[in-house]
């Protein structure tokens, strides 16, 4: 009994190993580098383009082998109409394959552009992007690095960190959640509040 209970406690007490990634990343007031991209239903997405009439929320994710990344990006479904009545247009980004985003956009529902980030591209703009080792994912890191392997393509160990920015009118980052630890996400309903 005392074993199960031991390999109970270890289990659910996950480390999260949040130490070796970089934290640096754009802070509020900084300009929005510009985002260009195909989104899963074959829709030029530039966001300069957008900017001029509706400000941006930019979300990034790991894939959606991460239960967490679902979980989120359920949420900003259920919460899309309340962004797009407050002038929102949404814009999501992960290094994910194109057949996997479409894999995403079934299970969810999503009805948000998603992009797959060519090259990293857009990770490694908004400082999100760190590459998967020893040193950033110190649990479960071939589990890890078999998912990446999958879900993203050949030669791509990059994954980001799951950033939420709000880019308004001006091109100026107006909200930043950004957080290492992959289980702590933006609120939609404190995102709302500030709309």
């Amino acid at each position: 009994m005392k074993i199960i209970l031991i390999f109970l406690s270890l289990f659910f007490s996950v480390e999260k190993s949040i130490s070796q990634i970089n934290k640096e990343h754009l802070n509020l007031g900084e300009n929005a580098p510009k985002i260009v991209g195909v989104n899963q239903f074959n829709v030029k997405i530039e966001s300069d383009s957008i900017l001029k009439s509706q400000k941006i929320l930019l979300l990034f994710y790991r894939g959606n082998w991460c239960p967490y990344c679902k979980k989120h990006l359920a949420s900003l479904q259920e919460n899309l109409q309340k962004l797009t009545e407050k002038g929102i247009f949404v814009i999501v980004v992960t290094p994910e394959k194109v057949d996997k985003i479409q894999e995403t956009t079934k299970k969810l529902k999503a009805t948000y552009s998603i992009i797959h980030d060519v090259d990293n591209k857009i990770m490694k703009d908004y400082k999100v992007a760190f590459e998967v080792n020893e040193q950033t994912v110190t649990k479960y890191l071939g589990f890890t690095l078999k998912k990446i392997q999958d879900y993203n393509e050949a030669n791509n160990n990059t994954l980001p960190v799951p950033a939420t920015y709000l880019i308004d009118g001006n091109k100026k980052i107006a909200y930043v959640h950004y957080n290492p630890d992959y289980s702590e996400r933006a609120s939609f309903k404190e995102i709302l509040s500030l709309l």
